[in-house]
C-alpha cells in the first residue's frame, strides 16, 4: 500500500498534540520508556518530534532519574522495558508525580490483566491498532489530557476482568515488595518510609485483598493478574 500522500497527517497529529499540551496547565514535556531502541525512536521521531522530548529511555529507573530531574506532563511507555517493570514505573510515577497523565502500549496480542486494573493508566493502546490511520495514540493522549481514561478499539470488545477490590499504586508497590521476598523493613527501605508505616500498608493490603496472610495475598495476586514473577 502506499501512504506517501497521506504523510501531511503525521504532522497534523503532531500538531494537535503539541496545542493540546501547551495548552493545560501540566508541564508541557514528555517522557518516552520503550524496551527497544528502534520503538523509541519510532515515537521521538514519527509521533511526538524532539522539541517536547525531555526523556527518552529503555528501562524503568533512568525513566524514574529523569522525571526527578525536572517535571513532565506526560508519560509514555511500552509494557516492555529493557529493565524494569511496567506496572512498577508507572504506579511509582503515578505516586510522586500526580498531575502525570499515563499513556501505555501493549506490545502484545492483548495487555495484561495487571495492566487493564490499573485505575492509574490513562490510557492504554495496543500495538496492533495504532495503523496509519487510527490516530489511536493520539486519541489516548487527548483523552488523558481531557481528565479521561482511554483503551483502544481492540480492548473495547475484551471482557474486563472482575478486580478483588479498588488497589492504590502503593498497594502494588507493596505487593512487589512481598513477590520480591522483601520484609516490612526492607519495603520501607525500597519506598523510603517508615517501618512502621510499611508495616501499616502491609496490613491494609491484606485486608482489602481478603488474605489472611502474606502468602495468601501472593496467590491471590497471581491468580487474578496483579503481579507477575520476575
Amino acid at each position: 500500500m502506499d501512504f506517501t500522500a497521506d504523510l501531511p497527517v503525521v504532522q497534523i497529529r503532531r500538531t494537535v498534540m503539541r496545542r493540546a499540551l501547551l495548552s493545560t496547565a501540566i508541564p508541557p514535556r514528555v517522557a518516552l520508556a520503550m524496551g527497544q531502541e528502534p520503538l523509541l525512536l519510532r515515537y521521538t521521531i514519527g509521533l511526538f518530534g524532539y522539541g517536547l522530548i525531555g526523556c527518552a529511555v529503555t528501562d524503568a529507573e533512568s525513566c524514574l532519574q529523569r522525571l526527578a530531574q525536572q517535571p513532565h506532563g506526560l508519560l509514555v511507555c511500552s509494557d516492555s522495558l529493557e529493565r524494569g517493570d511496567v506496572l512498577s514505573l508507572t504506579a511509582t510515577a503515578k505516586e510522586r508525580y500526580p498531575a502525570l497523565k499515563v499513556i501505555v502500549i501493549s506490545t502484545g496480542p492483548c495487555p495484561e490483566q495487571a495492566l487493564v486494573r490499573a485505575a492509574w493508566i490513562d490510557g492504554l493502546v495496543a500495538e496492533c491498532d495504532m495503523t496509519f490511520h487510527s490516530g489511536a495514540l493520539q486519541a489516548a493522549v487527548l483523552a488523558a489530557l481531557g481528565g479521561c481514561h482511554f483503551r483502544s478499539a481492540s480492548m473495547r470488545n475484551q471482557p474486563m476482568p472482575e478486580p478483588i477490590s479498588e488497589l492504590s499504586p502503593r498497594d502494588y508497590q507493596i505487593l512487589e515488595g512481598l513477590a520480591d521476598g522483601l520484609t516490612d523493613r526492607e519495603i520501607a527501605e525500597r519506598l523510603m518510609i517508615s517501618p512502621n508505616t510499611a508495616k501499616s500498608y502491609t496490613k491494609r493490603l491484606l485486608q482489602n485483598m481478603g488474605a489472611r496472610n502474606r502468602l495468601q495475598a501472593l496467590v491471590i495476586a497471581l491468580r487474578q493478574g496483579l503481579i507477575r514473577l520476575r
